[in-house]
């Protein structure tokens, strides 16, 4: 609870706000924090204000007794000058992240149509079609090959559909990223990104009602589970199907332990890329399921894959997937050491201890949302994580905290 006091009992420890301050007319880069210093008493007390907000529980000390006879002089308006250059320096850097994140966005819009119109062409048996998106997967494989360092980041597209086309999406990016990492050359991960975009082509034979049933009979189970064996049917159709391509398609439902589905195939009897697309293919189900109230978080997902589920996959290749996505993936909605709330944007493989966030910050106007780097812009971690519907709705609706969690492929910048 926030309450209000005289800036003049303000001391080092308190955890101040000045979200009734446009943000423009301070010279600190957040509005919410912790007060370091003796200066930075000074540096409120500078703005002109007889109060501000504080907050009693996240605040290490107590307010002083009576009011303090600090006076604001020519050095400590100078020092407010030179922070509050030297913040919209910075602010001009982070804001430049945002530009990184729109652009991706749009991107991904544009990815969505065109996966959209091919794959409806490839179900009409239209070769052009196909073409179209062997040609989308070839690019996206490159953009991992040429870039030296890959992130995954978690964005919000506009686009509300959440069809089949997302899920293919999502996969594609993910089996690509741990593709990377274990080293595929061009031609592998070509064949990984074309089978994890049309993985689940065959389950578009299937009557919609069947794709979204949440307790199918035995018999709907059993027809279901032929959605690999429809979608090989759908690609043998088309001009050019490498064998690792069919065998994506065929295999992603089965797991090392023997106990998939459709022949139930042990780990040596499934191909290396097939092993990956399950990997990606599950986690994605986990985050992204059809009733939104039963999604986990990544952080949960990751879990569970770990634990519950881990006999299913490859050992190594799922290490090494929740090595890079990180412990907590980009998509996850977290309260920090600071008690704010806010969602990781993206994660380096390399420095998963600095990744991207946005925070609520109510003084800052949402399109306006500074990008941070852990660690390096704030000195604040993560405390726990959130599921999007605990949040209230000014904070969900901030940080654009969808039911729906797309990742695109960016290169890492710091």
């Amino acid at each position: 609870m926030l309450k209000e006091i005289s800036v003049r009992r303000l001391t080092p420890g308190m955890y101040v706000s000045l979200r009734n301050v446009p943000w423009f007319r301070h010279p600190f880069l957040r509005s919410s924090f912790e007060i370091k210093n003796r200066e930075e008493v000074r540096e409120i007390i500078a703005i002109g204000r007889e109060t501000v907000l504080y907050d009693p529980e996240k605040s290490k000390a107590e307010p002083l007794k009576a009011d303090s006879r600090i006076k604001v002089d020519a050095a400590t308006a100078k020092s407010a000058v030179s922070h509050s250059r030297m913040k919209f320096e910075k602010a001009s850097e982070l804001r430049a992240r945002r530009v990184k994140f729109q652009r991706m966005e749009e991107n991904f819009e544009k990815a969505v149509v065109e996966s959209r119109v091919f794959m409806s062409g490839v179900m009409s048996g239209e070769v052009a079609r196909c073409e179209e998106a062997k040609k989308t997967a070839l690019q996206m494989s490159r953009v991992f090959l040429e870039e030296t360092e890959m992130c995954v980041s978690f964005i919000n597209a506009s686009a509300t559909d959440d069809g089949q086309e997302f899920h293919s999406l999502n996969v594609m990016t993910l089996s690509l990223m741990l593709g990377a990492d274990l080293g595929y050359d061009a031609e592998s991960m070509a064949d990984l990104a074309f089978g994890g975009l049309m993985h689940d082509i065959g389950l578009l034979k299937l009557p919609k009602g069947l794709q979204i049933k949440p307790n199918r009979s035995p018999a709907e189970t059993k027809m279901f589970q032929e959605h690999p064996r429809l979608g090989v049917s759908v690609l043998s159709r088309m001009p050019d199907i490498s064998r690792d391509v069919m065998k994506i398609v065929y295999q992603h439902h089965e797991e090392c332990t023997g106990r998939g589905y459709p022949k139930g195939a042990t780990k040596a009897g499934i191909i290396p890329p097939a092993r990956i697309v399950a990997i990606a293919d599950t986690y994605d189900r986990l985050i992204n399921t059809r009733d939104p109230s039963k999604a986990v978080s990544p952080h949960k997902a990751l879990a569970l894959m770990f634990g519950k589920y881990k006999d299913r996959f490859d050992p190594d290749m799922l290490t090494r997937f929740i090595k890079i996505l990180g412990v907590y993936p980009p998509g996850t909605v977290c309260r920090f050491t600071s008690g704010d709330i806010g969602v990781i944007m993206s994660v380096d493989p390399k420095d998963l201890l600095h990744p991207e966030v946005i925070l609520f910050d109510p003084a800052i106007p949402k399109h306006e949302a500074i990008i941070y780097r852990l660690g390096i812009d704030l000195d604040i971690v993560v405390e726990s994580t959130l599921r999007p519907d605990e949040l209230d709705a000014e904070a969900f609706n901030y940080l654009n905290s969808r039911t729906k969690i797309q990742y695109y492929p960016s290169p890492c910048g710091h």
